[in-house]
């Protein structure tokens, strides 16, 4: 069926169409913007299971919002049939630009480090592609690399799996597959989407796929860079566990290769200002951030390739005492400053590089509190450590605590000025006016990082009180009163310090691991007793027989020591 109008979106032709779907270039007629409609084939309307996968995958796409991954705008039904309107890009997908080589080998592998920075994201809020392929990969005018087509991805939550796929179904491109995706779709991880991007390498540098017995790509090319090689090999061990542990170690490594090459000259100039003496240490790896603010740079020094993050402020303002103080401190919770310099135009800070990424990009998920309150407390520890050496964060919000390998938190930034995409014109949701930029205030974003992780959403308040939300009213009652203590508006009311939080923090968790510990202590209780009474009774035997009184509490002191009963 071919259609003039959708909704609110006017037909201007066909893209594509393929097994499932029918691809049309729309007109937002609201907006007069054009769009991408994605219909799903009146034929497969009839499969529950594939009409469940098509508005999972518009579920999915909706919660993603990255550079690196289409936008998902809207869905809805019509004529009985399921759509999902996206973003229109202007550009071409990667199986028609690896098919006539219209990039330099650098600028393939920027789209491949490009396309890691997105699925990166996806893994980091539980969801794995599980269809990577050049063909779901499409490059825009200005040689950005773009995810799409999550139809088949798999949404992880804790460790129940949303898996729309029926039992014993393949789901996915069977040559891009990893080999426990061929399996066994309950063995699926991130890995999976590692592989695929293994093959799609190989691909891109030798004109084939890497089936069976395949040639090494220094096989067919003696001149390919063994570095290289060795990254996509990699990517394409068997085992899962040999492959690279994220997206965003591959991306690293990628990066490493890469050198800088995909930055423009005038990117790379303006990196070095201020720096030009780190020039023969260092090499410019990735432009991480570029706000009006500031930037952020990713570079590796040269000697050890230790990656290190450069964080620089186009003024000198709040934050360079502060910033000199942690460069003489360390802490397990505090991102570690290595150096710092300033002057009226230009303030620079040197720091460790923490390659998981912040909360913020896994905030499309919602927490349980035991998971929320983990994290607070290392948040915690990490603010209270600072206050106890004059320091005070008062900035304290998702984007400026960070993740490591091991899943433990950092906390970045202490003393900057607020600062936003767009030169402050959002609100600051983690900042109560009333106390400023001190202890209390760091303890009231804490409360409310703690809210959002948990319900999804920024608190909202009439006045001093905060509006019902439904998540956080079903939560157990100390939960609730250690949250709103930290968010109190009464200075008086609110924890007069960070250890007294984690203090209540540390009995609530504790608490929660308590049955189990007691019933095992139950179990070991009732053993001792089943035995002490079952000695009793072979002991007044044992003594009836033989009358041996002494060789009898002989026995009985032993065992009441074995159980710590006895000193």
């Amino acid at each position: 069926m071919e259609f003039k109008k959708i909704g609110d979106y006017e037909i201007v032709g066909k893209i594509g169409a393929g097994g499932m779907a029918t691809v049309y270039k729309g007109i937002q007629t609201s907006l007069n913007r054009p769009v991408a409609i994605k219909v799903l084939s009146k034929i497969m309307t009839e499969n529950k299971e594939i009409v469940e996968r098509f508005k999972q995958e518009a579920l999915i796409i909706a919660r993603l919002t990255h550079p690196n991954i289409i936008h998902i705008i809207d869905r809805g039904i019509i004529d009985g049939m399921h759509y999902f309107v996206m973003d229109y890009i202007e550009g071409k997908d990667f199986v028609t630009i690896i098919k006539n080589k219209e990039f330099d080998s650098k600028k393939m592998v920027d789209i491949v480090v490009q396309v890691c920075k997105g699925l990166s994201y996806a893994h980091k809020n539980g969801v794995i592609h599980r269809d990577i392929k050049p063909a779901n990969i499409i490059v825009d005018r200005e040689g950005n690399g773009m995810l799409m087509d999550f139809g088949i991805a798999q949404l992880r939550t804790g460790n129940v799996d949303s898996n729309l796929t029926v039992n014993g179904a393949l789901m996915g491109t069977l040559a891009y597959m990893s080999p426990e995706q061929k399996t066994d779709s309950g063995k699926v991880t991130p890995s999976t989407d590692i592989y695929s991007l293994g093959v799609i390498m190989y691909e891109m540098f030798t004109a084939a796929k890497p089936l069976g017995r395949f040639k090494l790509p220094t096989e067919i090319n003696p001149k390919f860079p063994k570095p290289l090689e060795n990254i996509i090999l990699k990517c394409l061990e068997q085992s899962p566990e040999d492959r690279y542990s994220s997206a965003d170690e591959l991306k690293d490594e990628l990066l490493k290769i890469l050198k800088g090459a995909h930055i423009k000259t005038e990117k790379r100039e303006q990196a070095f200002q201020g720096i030009t003496k780190l020039e023969d240490k260092f090499s410019l790896l990735d432009i991480v951030r570029e706000t009006t603010y500031g930037m952020v740079y990713l570079f590796e020094r040269k000697e050890d390739r230790h990656l290190m993050v450069i964080k620089k402020f186009r003024k000198r303002g709040k934050g360079l005492t502060e910033s000199r103080i942690l460069s003489k401190l360390s802490h397990d919770n505090i991102v570690k400053v290595y150096g710092v310099s300033g002057d009226e135009k230009l303030f620079i800070v040197v720091m460790e590089y923490m390659n998981e990424g912040s909360l913020k990009e896994r905030l499309i998920r919602k927490y349980t509190w035991q998971e929320a309150f983990k994290i607070g407390r290392e948040i915690g520890n990490g603010v209270s450590f600072a206050h106890k050496n004059r320091v005070i964060h008062g900035n304290l919000r998702p984007s400026n605590i960070l993740f490591n390998e091991a899943g433990h938190i950092k906390v970045s930034d202490f003393g900057l000025e607020e600062h936003y995409s767009e030169g402050g014109a959002e609100d600051n949701w983690y900042h109560n006016p009333k106390v400023g930029q001190s202890e209390r205030g760091d303890i009231y974003s804490i409360g409310v990082i703690l809210y959002e992780m948990i319900t999804g959403s920024i608190p909202v308040w009439k006045g001093n009180q905060l509006k019902q939300n439904d998540l956080f009213d079903i939560l157990p009652g100390r939960i609730q009163r250690i949250i709103l203590r930290m968010m109190e508006w009464d200075t008086a009311k609110q924890y007069p310090n960070i250890d007294s939080a984690i203090y209540e923090i540390d009995i609530l968790i504790g608490a929660d691991q308590k049955p189990e510990t007691a019933k095992k202590k139950s179990r070991i209780s009732a053993m001792t007793v089943l035995l002490f009474f079952l000695l009793l009774a072979v002991g007044g035997f044992y003594l009836f027989v033989t009358k041996n009184i002494e060789f009898y509490m002989e026995l009985i002191t032993n065992l009441l020591k074995s159980y710590g009963l006895l000193k």
